[in-house]
């Protein structure tokens, strides 16, 4: 499956083929010597021969790495060639043949492993989660992935908090007290945790993720700190002081402010109001350009323009992200999705089936769903351009994002900023011909909640989280399979892909009807396999896999390929794995 383009449409690829190239002998059979040589002779030469060949092999062995390094070497005066592949591409022009060298094995396990962390042993009672797994493998130079993952530990739950306001005491009370720092050495309480996990998708560039990747967490932390102090989220559009919407229950000293709705629409209020920062800031700043530049000014500091500029980038370029929270006081877990991100959950039953869990549905031009809201948020007349060809007004795949503020500025504000990046010599991203009632792209996630205690005894096991590099390449029912088979054995031999589903079996999938989009059926390709080779790190196995499964030699190419044509074969891929357990809720 080739990965999708979020700004335009890709070139057809053509297969690739591998080149064979047949590598020179490292050292030749010595000739056999003419009868008329005497003994003395034929010996020595033998014995120069057998040393050198000897000397060649050890020399092979030792500098194989570094002769990977350059793509070739030179033994004995004999130069060694490494493999190569092409991969042609048709384009606007017509087919181009790329060639590459192909990585050595070891250069492939590095690329695959060397960006992997995560946390093996979280010893906090009363909090589900227990580990995590992150990993992620670029495309793009510089890859436009990010992630955070972040403990908050509080130092009283939302109960405990509603049990001060029942006695009416001070708010600011509840945080004097400060937060008990998680524990580094031994076992620490974690019933009233909160935890944080978010994989962010940047296109257009990597500004919009760098910065949310610094933002994201503290503005969710701080609008969910509002929430247990009492401060109801708004309900109507726009944001105003938080002061204007203290809850009336707070004074009445009862009545439940952390509900699962009230969650929920705090996490979608942090994440418009974020999104606004980034995207109106530029269109605040428009006066800023026509300020004179003072002649006491230091020359070295950035002039309006330039500090404008700087500040617009973020907003100019885009970002899908999905956010998990989970909240260890009501084991409660909360995804926001917006963009094509996704997060699936893998649930296993008293009678040991899996159930794949999908929180979250892709939003991109293609949803029929949508399609349909973008559609009711304009007017009848844009209806056949606000949508074109799975894209919004045929440019953008994503229908919410952070930044990708060409589709929420006005024509006349977008010439101003556009005009501001040109005289910088920065290329602007264009607006579509048909902006006529912006914004058209929306950073208000849909948020998915589930409790962790089902009716029907099922546990969650693990929340697998990704951008769409790798939900390119597996489906969410085979990333389920291959977490509960990884749980099981991290080191197994080659399983069919047929055969998994047998071994791990599934629950059946709800009805097309009532399956988030897309709804895809579980493959099942013959003389295809799953592979197993004892990664630690649960997200590395995940992207191992989904480069290919066990066809090691396309694996190899795929990771093999760099500049541009890495793009249109593969996209940036970024993994979390958070595995919860149940039982630590009852440890000692």
């Amino acid at each position: 499956m080739l990965p999708r383009s979020r700004l335009g449409l890709r070139p057809l690829l053509l297969p690739s083929r591998l080149v064979a190239r047949q590598s020179l002998r490292l050292y030749s059979t010595p000739p056999t010597p003419s009868p008329s040589s005497s003994g003395v002779r034929t010996t020595a030469f033998l014995s120069v021969a057998l040393l050198a060949s000897a000397y060649a092999v050890y020399q092979y062995e030792q500098q194989s790495s570094s002769s990977a390094e350059s793509g070739g070497g030179s033994l004995l005066g004999i130069t060694t060639k490494r493999p190569t592949f092409e991969t042609r591409i048709r384009g606007s022009e017509g087919v181009e043949t790329h060639t590459f060298v192909r990585k050595t094995e070891a250069e492939q396990e590095k690329m695959l492993t060397e960006n992997e962390s995560g946390e093996r042993d979280l010893k906090r009672i009363g909090n589900p989660v227990t580990r995590w797994d992150t990993n992620w493998v670029g495309s793009n130079e510089p890859c436009e992935d990010r992630f955070k993952s972040n403990l908050i530990p509080r130092e009283m739950g939302s109960e405990e908090a509603l049990a001060r306001r029942k006695s009416q005491e001070g708010w600011f009370s509840w945080f004097s007290g400060g937060a008990t720092p998680p524990s580094t050495t031994g076992v620490a309480e974690g019933k009233n945790d909160l935890m944080l996990f978010s994989i962010i998708d940047g296109h257009g560039g990597d500004a919009t993720c760098r910065l949310l990747e610094k933002t994201l967490h503290p503005v969710v932390a701080v609008a969910l700190a509002g929430l247990q102090a009492g401060f109801l989220p708004p309900t109507e559009g726009g944001w105003k002081k938080w002061g204007g919407y203290l809850s009336p229950w707070y004074w009445a000293g009862s009545g439940k402010v952390w509900t699962p709705d009230n969650v929920t629409s705090t996490l979608q209020n942090a994440f418009v109001q974020l999104d606004d920062s980034i995207s109106l800031t530029p269109v605040r700043l428009i006066p800023t350009l026509s300020q004179p530049v003072s002649a006491k000014a230091d020359p070295s500091a950035p002039t309006p323009r330039q500090t404008f500029v700087a500040l617009a980038e973020p907003a100019a370029a885009g970002a899908c992200a999905v956010t998990a929270l989970v909240d260890a006081e009501h084991d409660d877990l909360y995804v926001a999705l917006v963009g094509d991100c996704r997060a699936v959950a893998g649930w296993q039953g008293p009678d040991g089936r899996w159930r794949c869990d999908v929180l979250t549905e892709d939003q991109m031009g293609e949803n029929p769903k949508e399609i349909a809201r973008v559609q009711s948020e304009h007017p009848a007349s844009e209806r056949d351009t606000v949508i074109q060809r799975g894209r919004v007004q045929g440019g953008l795949q994503p229908t919410r994002a952070f930044g990708d503020a060409v589709y929420k500025w006005t024509i006349d504000q977008n010439k101003v900023i556009s005009d501001a990046f040109k005289a910088e010599g920065v290329k602007p991203r264009a607006q579509r011909p048909w902006n006529f009632t912006p914004p058209y792209v929306s950073g208000k996630p849909e948020v998915t909640y589930r409790n962790l205690h089902t009716e029907n005894g099922e546990k969650l096991k693990f929340l697998i989280m990704a951008t769409d590099g790798l939900w390119d390449r597996i489906t969410s029912e085979e990333a389920t399979l291959l977490l509960a088979s990884y749980m099981a054995h991290p080191t197994h031999n080659e399983i069919a892909k047929t055969s998994l589903p047998n071994i791990f079996p599934l629950v059946p999938p709800l009805p097309a009807s009532e399956r988030l989009y897309p709804a895809q059926d579980l493959p099942q390709p013959p003389n295809e396999t799953w592979v197993y080779e004892g990664d630690e790190n649960a997200a590395t196995h995940l992207i191992r896999n989904s480069l290919a499964g066990g066809d090691k030699k396309a694996r190899g190419e795929l990771l093999s390929m760099h500049g541009e044509v890495t793009r249109w074969m593969r996209d940036d891929i970024t993994v979390t794995v958070v595995f919860f357990d149940d039982e630590v809720k009852n440890a000692v």
